[in-house]
């Protein structure tokens, strides 16, 4: 290949291709949004947060051959992908091993619930695939205020949540066991179905580093 010959020659993209590759909350504001994009474009909105993060799963990357731990997280995030966007969240971003969904809209803390539900069971079923890497997942969910805005410049930009409703959420993640989703006080709030009300138990008070006040923590009942 010649020096600096476009990878994809004369081949053409659809734009709807992008799709899979952009969050569903990005996709619509470039759609929408009139104009260029400001630099510091950032809307503020009420989100359920979910983060999940495989348990242990560095180590066992030195170990193993790298197409074998790539074939495993992307068993891992597409079983995960197809649950979030069949409960109407978002992927936001994958990070490594895991990812960052949003849910927004009606019943969004309920849906991100029973989403987990299901993935906790199926990616149990996945950890029993021996054609697979171990790939224990917690879960950490919070709901609350977020900021969706645009980072970067205009060599490299996205948009992503930011803001304490995240912070925590992540924190809770990176604090479950494996095929644990722990939730805080504020999601649980926001549930309000009776049949969901039996299905998590209070777990303890933990105060994070940096937080003026402990947080009730629930987890999801096996």
């Amino acid at each position: 290949m010649k020096n600096n010959q476009p990878i994809l020659n004369n081949h053409s993209i659809h734009p709807t291709a992008f799709n899979s590759f952009l969050p569903k909350e990005t996709m619509d504001v470039v759609n929408n949004y009139i104009g260029d994009l400001p630099q510091d474009l950032a809307f503020e909105q009420d989100m359920t947060i979910l983060f999940s993060d495989m348990r242990g799963f560095t180590a066992l990357s030195e170990q193993y051959n790298p197409h074998k731990v790539y074939e495993t997280i992307n068993a891992s995030l597409a079983l995960q992908s197809k649950y979030i966007a069949n409960f109407g969240g978002s992927v936001n971003k994958f990070l490594g091993d895991g990812l960052l969904a949003c849910f927004s809209g009606e019943d969004r803390s309920l849906r991100a619930f029973q989403c987990v539900q299901y993935l906790l069971k199926e990616l149990k079923k996945l950890d029993d695939n021996k054609a697979y890497l171990p790939c224990h997942v917690g879960f950490g969910l919070n709901d609350g205020s977020v900021l969706f805005g645009l980072l970067g410049d205009h060599s490299r930009r996205e948009f992503t949540v930011i803001g304490d409703t995240v912070n925590t959420a992540a924190r809770l993640c990176g604090i479950a066991e494996p095929f644990k989703a722990l939730m805080t006080q504020t999601f649980i709030d926001n549930l309000h179905d009776d049949e969901a009300k039996k299905s998590y138990a209070f777990v303890e008070r933990a105060l994070f580093k940096g937080k003026r006040e402990a947080i009730r923590i629930y987890a999801i009942c096996s």
